[in-house]
């Protein structure tokens, strides 16, 4: 998740797949939008670098909370 957590902050023209796209489960896409939100908050106070090393550090703690995300999407929420 971080990688895509990055490419959606870097911009890439990766960036703009779907959740299915990426191959995220309901968990994993929570962890995703909510790592985007901290990284682009960081971006702004600390600059890009910091913000792609905190997307790491945010992802990394937020499966070992959830013991890797991999919740079924058979119930997917809309995207915001």
């Amino acid at each position: 998740m971080s990688y895509w957590a990055k490419e959606t902050l870097l911009g890439t023209k990766w960036s703009g797949l779907d959740w299915e796209q990426k191959g995220l489960s309901n968990d994993q896409y929570a962890i995703h939008e909510d790592a985007v939100a901290a990284g682009r908050t960081e971006e702004l106070t600390a600059g890009r670098d910091k913000a792609l090393e905190l997307i790491d550090r945010f992802v990394a703690q937020r499966c070992a909370e959830q013991g890797g995300a991999t919740r079924s999407s058979e119930n997917r929420r809309p995207p915001v």
